[in-house]
């Protein structure tokens, strides 16, 4: 018996394969902020990366538990360089928008199709999708209110500090 049909099988190793470049976009951005002085941002990249995993993992997990086979799909290189810390937030924010844009069509698919075992896990990563914008928002709203000058950002490093 066929539990979730070709087309959310397909939108689910999109998930897997996000979830996962995700990871690695984090990671490079994390190793950039870490080589140019942002210690306290790359910490919360570096977290940011982990968390992502663990996204990629759910997918994996609920592929299982219904008899499927995880697929592990190719991930493409993300950029190592970027142009400075806002640079990173504003592309932080711009990635996370996109990837709700994925999920929304997730959970879309899922209720056109009536697969309510599948809609519960794309209802997860919308709620979490609600918790990324949200944490990227942040310091996208930060940067517009105090600044991208030196010492604006050292601040805005330290506090980053401070959520990794």
């Amino acid at each position: 018996m066929e539990c979730v049909s070709k087309k959310v099988q397909d939108l689910l190793k999109l998930r897997i394969q996000n979830e996962e470049y995700s990871s690695r976009l984090y990671k490079a951005m994390s190793n950039f902020l870490e080589y140019n002085g942002y210690t306290g941002a790359a910490k919360l990249w570096d977290k940011y990366s982990s968390e992502e995993l663990t996204h990629a993992k759910w997918v994996n997990s609920f592929l299982l538990d219904l008899d499927y086979l995880p697929p592990l799909p190719a991930i493409k290189e993300p950029p190592c360089e970027f142009e400075s810390l806002p640079d990173v937030i504003k592309k932080s924010f711009d990635h996370e928008y996109q990837i709700t844009l994925e999920c929304k069509e997730l959970a879309k698919a899922c209720l056109a199709e009536g697969d309510f075992l599948t809609f519960g896990l794309a209802q997860r990563f919308i709620n979490e999708q609600v918790e990324e914008l949200a944490k990227t928002q942040l310091w996208v709203d930060k940067l517009e209110s105090f600044g991208e000058s030196k010492e604006a950002l050292k601040l805005l490093d330290n506090e980053m500090s401070e959520h990794a």
